[in-house]
């Protein structure tokens, strides 16, 4: 039975050491557990007399202890016990005891990291939707990522936006939703809204669908602002200006849906709406033509099917090149 003995001795050094692991501390556990109290009273003599130069403790603080250990065994101890054969015990319950506590506390900061470890969900050429855990449905554009914490929903719903995001937000009174940018922070309960926020932009944009939203700047000057449905919320980052203004929501929202539809709307919205939907800058040099209105719908949105119709419409001509389409009236 000596095996169990040298076990605990290793295994209790490695303790002392600063590297015993939780299987290894699990193993201490079931050693000493498996033991008998002969074989127990010979490895505290070995493991004392390994210590035998290490400071005596206090007296005050081997009352302590001696206290303690008589309480977790539940075994009357007799004051005619030795002095030394005291000293061992208390100091076994005093490493056992704290070694505890360092299991529990590692395993309480893994579970903190656990909790804390980022999902993150991107979208590549193409939109992407995803489902949180609380049932808020959120819709990507292309080139976009969402994180938040793997324990969302337990304590906040925090998330972080970089690119286009459409949210549609389960309503929970107990729990705002957060929607952070870097520039603004978007709060709400439960509500449908939109938010543009790529990093190579000038500007941010929140545009409310319906509910209601607080959108608040998280660097100087601060500043905050609620809107109401077809109201959005415009944040320049050179200046820091906050802007209120009305909206249709048509060009904020088209690249969420398969189909387009126009009516009387100024051309320059239309090529907005076609820069958001499809990630590109569309350059027109006549002011005139940008602003005269369109009535139209795109059962087969893509770019080239919109600019085609457009281009036989207008009589216009275009290049493309790499993002930036040029449209030159003949």
């Amino acid at each position: 039975m000596n095996k169990p003995n040298y076990d605990i001795e290793d295994l209790l050094r490695k303790y002392h050491a600063g590297h015993i692991s939780k299987e290894e501390f699990a193993r201490l556990k079931a050693a000493v557990n498996r033991s008998t109290d002969e074989e127990m009273k010979d490895f505290m003599a070995r493991h004392w007399d390994f210590y035998a130069d290490e400071s005596p403790l206090p007296e005050a603080k081997k009352v302590r202890l001696y206290q303690n250990l008589e309480r977790k065994i539940r075994v009357p101890l007799y004051i005619r016990l030795r002095t030394h054969w005291v000293q061992i015990a208390a100091c076994l319950l005093l490493v056992l005891s704290i070694g505890m506590s360092a299991l529990l506390y590692t395993q309480h900061h893994e579970l903190q990291q656990l909790t804390s470890r980022n999902v993150v969900i991107r979208s590549g050429e193409s939109p992407s939707s995803v489902t949180l855990p609380d049932g808020t449905k959120v819709k990507l554009n292309t080139h976009s990522s969402l994180t938040y914490q793997q324990d969302f929903g337990r304590e906040n719903r925090c998330v972080e936006l970089s690119g286009e995001g459409y949210f549609n937000v389960k309503r929970d009174e107990s729990k705002q939703f957060v929607v952070q940018t870097g520039f603004i922070n978007i709060t709400v309960l439960g509500t449908s809204f939109n938010v543009y926020a790529y990093e190579d932009k000038d500007f941010l944009e929140m545009a409310l669908v319906k509910g209601s939203v607080r959108v608040n700047t998280v660097r100087p000057p601060y500043k905050s602002l609620h809107a109401r449905p077809n109201e959005k919320i415009t944040y320049n980052k050179h200046t820091g200006q906050l802007i209120l203004e009305t909206t249709s929501n048509r060009a904020e929202t088209a690249w969420t849906k398969d189909t387009l539809t126009f009516r009387h709307a100024p051309l320059r919205e239309v090529f907005r709406s076609l820069e958001r939907k499809f990630g590109v800058i569309i350059r027109t040099s006549d002011t005139l033509f940008a602003n005269d209105a369109y009535t139209g719908t795109f059962k087969e949105a893509t770019l080239e099917n919109v600019l085609g119709v457009l281009k036989q419409h207008y009589g216009f001509g275009y290049t493309r090149t790499q993002d930036t389409i040029h449209i030159d009236m003949k």
